[in-house]
């Protein structure tokens, strides 16, 4: 990827993520990433397809990081915490604007669009490890439980974005419901 590639993402990522998907326009764009306008058509030839290489590059660095986390624990019960750990220290950090995929799921509602089958698919993946760590914990129809977990960690996002400010606390709060539901479902 070029630097100029590069400086759009990052550019067309903070003002999406700041700002909303539809409220930013492509001239905005090309200012803050300091490109030229051919430059910019030359690596997206729409705002769509912008969109769509941000979230695909917001999924990849998310699945990393969410996998370095988990992979320094040793059974499945601290790897789905690590998850919760993770959650918290991205919804108190100051970059934290909400989360992208449920903003461009809101803002391209249409179902059958490559954004929100972007957005889906990361949702998807994520769902699918939390199951994967509750089969392994023994939890014996894991996808129910998995998805009531992703939805309570939607909830602290979408929470957290709304109110600026969650409180302390109600990660950790969240995690103590959900351990004992995967406990009592074993």
């Amino acid at each position: 990827m070029s630097q100029k590639e590069t400086a759009i993402l990052d550019a067309a990522s903070t003002l999406f993520s700041a700002k909303g998907y539809h409220a930013v326009g492509v001239d905005a764009i090309i200012s803050q990433s300091n490109v030229a306008k051919m430059t910019f058509y030359k690596y997206f030839p729409s705002k769509e397809f912008l969109i769509e290489s941000v979230l695909v590059r917001q999924d990849q660095k998310l699945r990393v990081n969410i996998l370095e986390s988990v992979a320094r624990k040793k059974n499945a019960m601290t790897k789905i915490k690590a998850i919760f750990d993770w959650y918290e220290i991205w919804l108190s950090s100051p970059e934290f604007r909400g989360c992208m995929f449920i903003k461009a799921s809101e803002e391209y509602p249409k179902i059958g669009t490559k954004i929100r089958a972007i957005s889906l698919a990361h949702k998807d993946w994520l769902a699918d490890i939390i199951s994967s760590f509750l089969k392994d914990y023994g939890v014996s129809s894991p996808e129910p439980l998995s998805n009531l977990i992703l939805m309570l960690l939607d909830g602290l996002t979408v929470r957290e974005n709304m109110q600026d400010n969650l409180e302390k606390g109600h990660v950790k709060v969240a995690w103590g419901y959900t351990k004992k539901l995967i406990t009592a479902s074993t």
